[in-house]
């Protein structure tokens, strides 16, 4: 499979996705980030040796590939897709895809029309207790659900500047902090698992580090249909490594505690045991599936489509945090 590469100024792109491509029966035929730096950095950190260039457009202009592999700076995603999509490149695109869910929008609704494969990294799809309790949800067996709650914390944005990613602490290049990097993943698990949302409210600080960029973020979420309530933590405020505590609560069962191998208590007194990948290696699993399911003509894990409601919550909890109200979506 012959794959293309667009922004590696992004830190997924050397922490996670070029490694994992590079350990696969895959051709790495171009690469492309507006930075020759950048690319320098990834030619001799890869040992790579493709056609390059600063305009992602002439890159696959000269290299055609079956399937691109795209991140960027949070602002510039939504106009790198809405090229992709033009051209009918199937490509695989990092979260959030951009700053402003409407502009997206009409994206999605041509990735729709055309069924073109374009799928997004909501990676917390993965984890063996988020795959059972969707199953249980399409079954009508999940309950009535009360509660979620996901709190995902990480270390010092410094490491964004050691990485050469200065532009994730950059509010007019990255949208924000935690909110609009790791909040996609808390975000869409709701919309998954629970309801669709219909209320917003959020706070946020920067009490921690004092950058432009808010380091820890508390979204509230409720549900559309049901009223459950959802509550997300999102933060940089980890000295160093992860925090990771998930839970959803409903008439039927209980979860609480990890995502990678976890008992479901059921209300009837049975407990459900679900394993699934592990953390560390769950961006290599979804790089591995994401190509599994490109070449056998299956769906991507999450899609435009799914993208859009996760960042129209977004700009919501920023609108929140800034205003310090409550926002209703229609």
């Amino acid at each position: 499979m012959r794959i293309a590469y667009i922004g590696t100024e992004h830190w997924h792109a050397h922490e996670f996705y070029l490694p994992a491509l590079l350990d696969r029966d895959v051709q790495i035929v171009g690469i492309s980030d507006p930075s020759e730096d950048a690319i320098a950095r990834t030619l001799s950190e890869f040992d790579l040796d493709c056609p390059t260039s600063t305009d992602f457009r002439t890159m696959l202009d000269e290299t055609s590939p079956d399937l691109v592999f795209a991140t960027a700076p949070h602002i510039a995603m939504t106009d790198i897709a809405a090229d992709l999509v033009l051209r009918e490149q199937p490509f695989h695109m990092e979260k959030p895809m951009g700053l402003d869910w409407q502009a997206l929008d009409p994206i999605a609704a041509r990735v729709d029309q055309t069924g073109l494969f374009a799928s997004v990294a909501l990676v917390s799809r993965y984890y063996g207790v988020v795959e059972k309790l969707r199953e249980m949800r399409l079954a009508g067996e999940l309950g009535t659900p009360a509660h979620y709650y996901y709190r995902l914390l990480a270390g010092s944005p410094q490491r964004y500047m050691e990485t050469h990613c200065e532009w994730m602490l950059d509010p007019i290049e990255a949208g924000g902090g935690p909110l609009f990097n790791f909040g996609p993943h808390v975000i869409d698990l709701f919309i998954h698992l629970i309801d669709d949302v219909r209320e917003v409210t959020a706070r946020w600080s920067d009490a921690v580090y004092g950058n432009e960029i808010e380091d820890h973020t508390t979204v509230m979420m409720v549900g559309a249909n049901t009223g459950a309530v959802g509550v997300g933590e999102i933060g940089y405020t980890m000295p160093r490594s992860y925090e990771r505590y998930f839970s959803v609560s409903t008439s039927a069962l209980h979860v609480g505690g990890g995502m990678s191998d976890e008992d479901i208590l059921l209300r009837d007194g049975n407990t459900v045991h679900v394993g699934g990948p592990d953390i560390s290696i769950l961006y290599d699993y979804h790089v591995g599936d994401t190509l599994r399911r490109f070449g056998a003509g299956e769906a991507p894990i999450a899609t435009v489509s799914d993208m859009v409601p996760v960042l129209r919550v977004m700009n919501a909890a920023a609108q929140s945090a800034r205003e310090g109200v409550t926002v209703v979506l229609d």
